[in-house]
């Protein structure tokens, strides 16, 4: 593929359970507020909604014909979503973005801009929590995201970046299909595109707002899948994903470097909290791979849902 041909027909990717809460938000944004080359779509993978999200996401497409919703009666996980996308989408790049979440105005635009650029097979956007700063947890929560995201801009900048996000954009035919079992649909995507020698990039002005748990029992639920799709993507790939655990024998220096980062943060009392959540996380997480425990199907955290736009800066 030149690197010229992702500039049309770029098909949108959406994965959806019980998503009622968000999801005519997130399709009245791409369609209106998201600058969308011609001949784009708006795929809309329904799995096992027992809420209105089918009905919304079917009177949208009545209004507007780039909306195409497909429901899957039974959940069979995201990966199940991921991969129909993968192998229907018409688009020559194909834009992933979470359904419970918010992108800022042009985010898209500056996505596929950066996928012009010659070697790069994905580019990636910033996810920045909408968590009040008020709780331990939204302190815990917005520590994480800064922390990734100087993460990503450390790599970024070095070209080492190995790693998606809430929201990413890929060259369509780096990866037709993933396992079905594949928890981090993200870092499975990215470490194998990696592989196939294209780089992988990131825009930190292209924001998508998300909401982080807002309970420390649901940010320790996360942590704990997420970082079990860790340990379970480098099984999957051979690769090390992009978490610092596995980064150390990697890039040595730059986990030193990253490391002092965190160190410096003026908040100890959320530093704790952060360093032992992600410990115990790590621990339940060895655990679950250990006992073969299967995180493919992961219970809905209530508090993440329901972003409002209307709190959000453009």
């Amino acid at each position: 593929m030149d690197s010229n041909s992702v500039s049309s027909g770029v098909t949108v990717g959406i994965c959806a359970y019980n998503e009622d809460m968000n999801i005519g938000k997130l399709l009245n944004n791409i369609l209106n507020r998201q600058e969308l080359p011609p001949d784009s779509e708006v795929l809309v993978v329904c799995s096992g909604c027992t809420d209105d999200t089918v009905p919304i996401v079917q009177e949208y497409s009545k209004q507007d014909s780039r909306v195409h919703v497909y429901v899957e009666p039974e959940r069979k996980g995201k990966a199940s979503a991921i991969n129909h996308i993968l192998q229907t989408a018409k688009g020559n790049a194909i834009l992933f973005i979470s359904a419970d979440t918010f992108p800022n105005d042009g985010c898209f635009r500056k996505l596929l801009l950066k996928l012009q650029l010659p070697n790069v097979g994905i580019a990636c956007g910033n996810p920045v929590p909408v968590n009040s700063p008020s709780s331990i947890t939204g302190r815990v929560v917005r520590l994480l995201w800064s922390f990734h995201g100087y993460v990503f801009s450390e790599l970024n900048d070095a070209g080492l970046a190995r790693h998606a996000t809430e929201i990413y954009c890929i060259r369509k035919g780096i990866i037709d299909s993933i396992p079905l079992n594949t928890v981090n649909d993200d870092a499975y995507i990215a470490l194998e595109t990696k592989k196939k020698g294209w780089l992988i990039t990131f825009d930190p002005k292209a924001r998508v707002f998300i909401c982080g748990p807002k309970t420390i029992k649901e940010y320790f639920q996360q942590r704990r899948r997420v970082i079990y799709g860790h340990y379970q993507v480098k099984k999957l790939t051979g690769e090390s994903p992009q978490h610092l655990m596995h980064l150390i024998p990697v890039f040595p220096k730059k986990v030193i470097k990253l490391g002092l980062w965190l160190a410096k943060t003026q908040d100890i009392p959320i530093l704790t909290a952060f360093v032992l959540v992600e410990l115990t996380a790590n621990l339940a997480a060895i655990g679950d791979t250990l006992l073969k425990k299967n995180h493919s199907q992961w219970l809905t955290l209530a508090s993440t849902k329901n972003i409002r736009p209307n709190a959000l800066q453009s």
